[in-house]
């Protein structure tokens, strides 16, 4: 190493000549003009430098190389890893997709190195000073921050400070740094480069998530509105798989549903995986699988638990399949009330044909019946006949009483279902109405019935007739369901706003799920085949009765004992009697 003076230039002051020691004689010199700022008088001093201007291009060809070689291999060798991968089925797509990012990446920062580098050459060779050259590096660690990721830009800053080092601060082409300034110059560049980066790097991937959170909304927002579409006259289910699969974009669909308490596979996507969502909903747990690409959600109506949804080739986040699942169990429960009101409409139609039927058949059989009761009471009466005559003549006239009584039965269950019943109130004692009804009963029950009842019950004002008809029902039905022996129990009470009878006997106890079955017209009971013959009208005129008035009717059954209730309220201005 030696020292010279050079001859001053204007507005230049002296500086000092460091040459590099030569290699070998045999290798070429350059000379390179490198400026820098001298930091006691201010101004620019030239030094020529003697390098080997092979050793620069031999690192930049190193760095290309190196870039262009995982390119090469990240890139183009694509197809061949994707062909060896995808064989191996859903996972192997998973697989593939995470090498692929892996490569990418790596290709990322690779092409970063390369830029970084590249530009800090360029600016060496075109004489650019430090704070020129960190600008171009600056710009160079943001647009990288945007374009793809805080990893790549804070790489790139990482080598753009080396090079800076290498290159434009004493002593040159070594890394180190003798001048205090360009300390702090480096790390304020690496400072401001890895900040501008982050914050550029956390706008990109908050631009990123608003976009992602646009794309779920919208999926929702077209699932929703196709939702509202479905056409109610065919299967759900097929129809909701259908639409998860375009809209939400999965391979396949599972989807299991229970109504009213009776499970129904709502789809089945593959023979093969028929069950796989039943068992999901008896599992009953929500889970992803993201290395089979499967999403499971328990689908719910408040907390209640209606059915499950599998989704194969999931690639989204599990808040989407939440939402998802929740539009899915709204769809079926939507569903499943319509259904309902469908039965119910169809119910209310099938009634009313029916109670039109019958209304027309009563009015038909009424003239026919009081001419044969007539006729056979006719014959009784003159007692010109036979003993097997008067009683063969005997049994016409008491079916063809049973009859009329049938009739005139369905026409007041007719009357009464049609609310055309106009009441004829009038003040009734109720201890008096109950002793006449267990007189008139008296050849049914065989002094069977017992009355309870207060002295002091007040006077009830009630359609006499519809009442004791809705009592007679009740006495009846007692007296068919009841075990041979024990008696037959009516009480009466009265509370503060209601006149309460019950009829209670001793017999089978009625189940649960029957309590509200049994008051509905002809129906008689899961096991009709071994009880009593009836026609299943008798509760029903019960029930209409007490609507009628205003009251209500049920049945309590416990243990060997069933007390069937009529509550009639007492209408104000009533009186003691």
């Amino acid at each position: 190493m030696r020292s010279c003076s050079l001859p001053q230039q204007p507005l230049m002051s002296t500086c000092t000549l460091s040459l590099k020691k030569l290699r070998s004689k045999s290798q070429p010199t350059y000379r390179f003009i490198h400026i820098f700022p001298d930091k006691d008088l201010g101004s620019f001093h030239q030094t020529s430098i003697k390098t080997h201007k092979e050793d620069i291009k031999m690192s930049l060809f190193s760095i290309f190389y190196v870039s262009g070689f995982y390119l090469d291999r990240k890139i183009i060798k694509w197809p061949e890893s994707s062909m060896s991968i995808e064989e191996s089925g859903i996972k192997s797509n998973t697989m593939l997709s995470i090498k692929r990012t892996r490569a990418m990446r790596t290709v990322l920062l690779a092409m970063s190195v390369t830029a970084a580098s590249a530009i800090a050459a360029a600016a060496f060779f075109l004489h650019f000073n430090l704070s020129t050259a960190g600008s171009l590096e600056l710009l160079l660690v943001v647009l990288i921050s945007l374009r793809y990721g805080f990893l790549e830009a804070t790489v790139a800053s990482l080598v753009s400070a080396v090079c800076l080092n290498y290159l434009f601060t004493a002593p040159l082409f070594k890394l180190s740094v003798s001048d205090p300034e360009n300390w702090i110059s480096l790390a304020v560049f690496e400072a401001t480069s890895i900040l501008v980066s982050r914050l550029s790097s956390q706008a990109r991937m908050h631009a990123a998530e608003v976009e992602v959170e646009r794309s779920r909304n919208a999926k929702l927002y077209e699932l929703s509105r196709a939702i509202l579409l479905i056409d109610s006259k065919n299967p759900t289910g097929p129809q909701l798989s259908e639409l998860i699969r375009e809209l939400i974009e999965v391979d396949e669909v599972d989807l299991w549903a229970v109504y009213d308490s009776h499970p129904t596979l709502a789809t089945e996507s593959t023979p093969a995986k028929s069950g796989s969502a039943h068992q999901a909903y008896l599992f009953g747990e929500d889970r992803d699988e993201a290395s089979l690409g499967t999403s499971t959600r328990i689908l719910r109506t408040g907390t209640t638990p209606i059915g499950a949804m599998i989704l194969r080739g999931w690639r989204d986040e599990p808040e989407l399949a939440d939402a998802v699942a929740s539009l899915i169990a709204v769809a079926l429960e939507r569903a499943r009330a319509m259904q309902k009101e469908s039965r119910a409409e169809a119910e209310r139609n099938t009634e009313q044909l029916r109670t039109a039927v019958l209304d027309g058949l009563a009015h038909g059989f009424k003239t026919p019946l009081t001419a044969i009761q007539t006729a056979s009471s006719g014959l009784l009466a003159m007692q010109q006949m036979t003993e097997t005559q008067t009683e063969l003549i005997s049994i016409i006239d008491d079916q063809a009483t049973v009859l009329n009584h049938l009739t005139t039965r369905l026409l007041q269950t007719a009357a009464l279902e049609a609310k055309e019943v106009r009441l004829r109130r009038t003040t009734v004692s109720v201890n008096a109405l109950l002793h006449e009804l267990v007189e008139d009963q008296d050849e049914i029950t065989r002094g069977r019935v017992r009355v309870s009842v207060r002295e002091s019950l007040e006077p009830i004002s009630v359609d006499a007739q519809l009442l004791k008809l809705a009592l007679m029902q009740l006495v009846d039905n007692a007296a068919k369901y009841a075990t041979v022996g024990p008696m037959i129990d009516i009480d009466a009470i009265q509370t503060g706003e209601e006149t309460l009878i019950t009829v209670s006997n001793e017999g089978l106890p009625i189940l649960p799920d029957e309590r509200e079955r049994i008051f509905q017209r002809f129906y008689r009971g899961l096991d009709s085949a071994h009880r009593p013959t009836g026609t299943g009208l008798g509760l029903s005129i019960v029930r209409k009765i007490a609507e009628a008035h205003g009251g209500r009717a049920w049945v309590d059954s416990e243990g060997g004992t069933t007390h069937f209730s009529l509550a009639i309220p007492r209408l104000k201005g009533t009186r003691n009697g």
